[in-house]
Formats: C-alpha cells, structure tokens, sequence
C-alpha cells in the first residue's frame, strides 16, 4: 500500500494530483455509510466483559488527532460465559482428527449430526422432511446444493428456529455475483474467527503478542466507502493483567481521511502487528511503504481475493513477514488456509469440503471441480452443501484434506477519468444499491467502459449506468439484457483489459 494516493495516472502512466477528500455523507445510494448513521450501544454493551480502564483504551484510540473518520461503532460483544466456552480455541491449518474418516470422500462424522439437527429445526429442511424429500437420516451427498441466491431470497429458511436472537452481530457480504447479503453471526463464531487467525500467524512463523502500545490488528480496505471502527479483541490470548489488544477497520481512501498526511500519519502512530487485507489495498500498502511508510507488521493475512506469488514475494521482500492466504467466504467463515506458496488446507474446524461437477456429482480426487462447502461453525446459520462458485482440485495428504490450485476471486480495478485507480468493489455498491440483479462492467485498454445491467425494477439500469458515469467520470455504454450472462464457474462480472499493477493493456 502507499502513503498518499499520488497514483492518480491515466492508462499510458502520466500523474496527477490527489482530489480533496471529500467528507460529505455519502449520496443517497450510499447512506447506510454515513458516520454512526446506526450506532446504538453505550461500549459498555459492545464490551460487557472489559474493565473501564479497556474501554477508555478504545475511546482515546478513536480519538487520535490522526484518525480516519469513524463510520460506525461496533464490539464483540462477548460476556464471561463466552470467554471460558472459547477457551483456548487456537487452529493451525490442519483437519487432523475432527471426528473425519478415513475415506476422503466422506464426511466428518459431526456432518449426519447436522444433517439430523437441520431437519428438526431449520425450517427449508423442516419443509423437505415434511414433503418427505429428505429427513433427518439422508446422506449428506443425496441433499440438493444451497446457492448464495438461496440465502438472499430467504435467509430465515436457513436460520434454526431454536436459537436466541437477541446476540445476532450482522455481517454484510457485498459478494461479485449479484445482490448483497446480510449475514447473522454469532459473538463466539467471530471471535473463534480470530482464534484460529492467531493460531494461523503463530503457525506461519510469526510471534503475535499482546502489546499495548501498537494496534494488534488492522483490517484494511481501499473503496470509496465502508465501515470503519475501532474495536478491542476481548478473546486474545494474552496473561492475565495485559490490556487487551486493540483492532480497528480503516480505509485507504483519501475521502476517508480529515487531512492530508493523516494516514500514514496514523499507521506509522498504531504500527500494526498485523494487516488482513485482499490483493488490491495490499498492493497500496505496499506502494505507501515504498514511498517510505515505516511499518512493521508481524504478518500479513491475505482473503477475499487471489494473491500471486509476485504479491507474496513483495510482503517478504518490503517486511520480511510471513502472508497467511486465508480462504473463506462471509456464510461460511474460514475454510482453509495456505501460510506459504502452496496449497490451501482444510482448517481445523466443523468445515467439510466436497468438489463437484456442474451436476453436483463428486468428482474423482485429483480432478478439478466446484468447492462446496458444508459447516457448522455459526450457530445462527448452518450450512449443507453451500456452493462457492470457486473451483480447486482435491486431495488428502499427511497435511489433511488440501484445495489445489484454488480459483477464487480475482481482483479488478478501474481506470477513472483522472487516471486514479478505482476498486471493483465501489462499483458492487453502488450497482446493488441501484437495484441491479446482475451486471459485467468491462473497461477497455482505451479506458472505454461497458456495463451489461440485469435490472430488478424499471429505471434500475439507468441509474446504474449514471452511478458509474459519475464514479469514473467517463461515458457508460449500456447494454440492457433481461437474464445474466452465462460463464463457466464463477461469474467475472468485472473485467478490464488494463493490468491492475503496471496500467498497461
């Protein structure tokens, strides 16, 4: 990443100044990211289980003179019983043990659990079992495969009927396939997630320590809106009478920001241990600190997207730090990880992995086919068979049951009209909110932009075509269709014929 966002260059490479941040809350297609447009709780509702002396540790942290402007406020919300039933919850990236089975492709024997579990309380396989379509015995490999569509259509038909919900957290997953979904989490499924993030670093080489005077971790984004926050991290492990550590969500951007130099004026004041990121702001981090940002992170944690070994092999050249690739999607939580240049491995946790063909039929290990995806990790939302749309060849070693050749989602930027690069994912913002059903926008080597709409409701597409006109500042062509395009595997439904690293076709 970089120090300033001086990469504003047309597609030949020429530079050109840095816009003023722009502070203004967002449009109206936007709104949900106006500033603590949605923060109810007093922090000590959001920490239930942290001392006064922790809390005020949060509030002067979103009070630093540097700080990026705060979207929103937000806490783990952990209480004591939850801190002793995490206990010491630490994975390193191996399916070792876990209830599995000998053969590779059956199932962990927690999955006919769930599978029985599913039919009595949940209530799309209540209705199966009622229109006897399959019951509590059926074998995992004989029910049908839940797509993302299903969960946006009707999430509650996946959400148990037996579980309180007065702790749900809401997860957003804005996704590269259509409308967004919001997500019920449960405290302890996303403090486990840190759990397991920890054990991850710790098995990557890396020493993750609790450490009052720097920011534990820093989940960095680079779009031009999102939510930021500072939250502290009540589950990690540390001795007792240590502070606990400190993470916050901060966002590249330059409208983040109240002043010029107050990001890396800020970065190089948290310094954080660690950076979870996707490819694009990773590669902005990188520039930032090419232009001299002192940073100092323990380890760097890659997911959402596809990271190269070049991408790799800069993280160890510019930090000499290990990069955790960390493959999950927002339904299911963490899947596998990789913590060098080689395969993805199952994680050790109730996630169970089948690979199979476009007719849902396993295919033979070694062959390449769609990872889907089966897990019980989050109480509020248990998933059989959810298809990820990504593809991977599988196989089991001494290492457990390991992803090949994961292909997940690849990054895309554009081109604006100034030259500065743009993240795909401001796009998926504003066309979600525009009422698209699907869409591919494509920007030529000229800079020439192309949007195919598949609108929900009248007017949907021109809105659309206009949001993305003002977001790059060039003419949109449209291209208004009344079904999505077909596509092998995973819909690309943002592409570019410039290179994302060197702008050159």
């Amino acid at each position: 990443m970089r120090t300033t966002d001086g990469d504003a260059r047309d597609a030949a490479g020429a530079g050109s100044a840095d816009p003023a941040p722009d502070l203004t809350a967002p449009d109206g297609l936007l709104a949900e990211y106006a500033p603590m447009g949605a923060a109810t709780l007093a922090d000590a509702e959001r920490w239930p289980s942290l001392p006064a002396s922790d809390l005020a540790r949060v509030a002067r942290a979103r009070a630093h003179p540097a700080a990026p402007v705060w979207v929103h406020e937000t806490g783990d919300r952990l209480d004591e019983a939850d801190l002793r039933a995490l206990g010491g919850r630490h994975a390193a990236p191996t399916d070792a043990g876990g209830g599995r089975t000998a053969a590779p492709d059956d199932p962990p024997t927690w999955v006919a659990d769930l599978v029985a579990r599913a039919h009595a309380v949940v209530p799309r396989y209540r209705r199966a079992a009622r229109a006897g379509t399959s019951g509590p015995t059926t074998p995992l490999a004989d029910l049908p495969r839940v797509t993302r569509a299903d969960l946006v259509a009707d999430l509650a038909a996946h959400v148990p009927v037996d579980v309180p919900l007065d702790r749900v957290l809401e997860g957003t997953s804005s996704g590269s396939t259509g409308a967004a979904l919001r997500v019920p989490l449960h405290p302890r499924a996303v403090a486990s997630d840190l759990l397991l993030l920890h054990g991850l670093v710790t098995a990557a080489g890396a020493r993750w320590e609790a450490d009052a005077d720097r920011l534990a971790l820093l989940n960095l984004v680079d779009q031009r809106t999102a939510f930021t926050y500072v939250s502290a991290m009540s589950a990690f492990p540390r001795p007792a009478g240590i502070p606990v550590p400190l993470m916050a969500r901060a966002n590249l951007d330059p409208s983040a920001w109240r002043a010029p130099g107050d990001r890396e004026r800020w970065l190089a004041a948290v310094d954080p241990q660690v950076v979870s990121t996707s490819a694009l702001p990773l590669l902005h981090l990188l520039e930032l600190a090419a232009e001299g940002l002192d940073l100092h992170p323990v380890a760097v944690v890659n997911g959402a997207t596809h990271v190269t070994p070049a991408v790799r092999a800069a993280v160890r050249a510019t930090w000499d730090v290990p990069l955790v690739d960390l493959y999950g999607l927002r339904e299911t939580g963490p899947v596998a990880a990789a913590l060098d240049d080689g395969d993805h491995v199952l994680v050790d946790r109730r996630v169970h992995v089948e690979v199979l063909d476009a007719d849902g039929v396993p295919v033979p290990e070694g062959v390449r086919g769609e990872v889907v995806v089966t897990v019980d990790e989050n109480p509020y939302l248990p998933l059989l068979r959810y298809r990820t749309g990504d593809h991977a060849v599988l196989r089991r070693d001494a290492r457990g049951t390991v992803l090949v050749g994961l292909e997940g989602r690849a990054p895309v930027r554009f081109a604006d009209a100034s030259g500065r690069w743009r993240p795909s994912v401001d796009a998926t913002q504003v066309l979600q909110a525009a009422g698209l059903l699907a869409w591919h926008l494509h920007q030529a080597a000229d800079g020439a932009v192309r949007l195919v709409a598949v609108p929900g409701h009248a007017g949907a597409a021109d809105a659309a075509a206009r949001a993305v006109r003002d977001w790059l500042g060039r003419p949109v062509e449209l291209d208004v269709r009344d079904r999505p395009e077909r596509a092998e595997g995973k819909p690309h439904r943002f592409t570019t014929d410039l290179d994302a690293a060197t702008r050159a076709p």
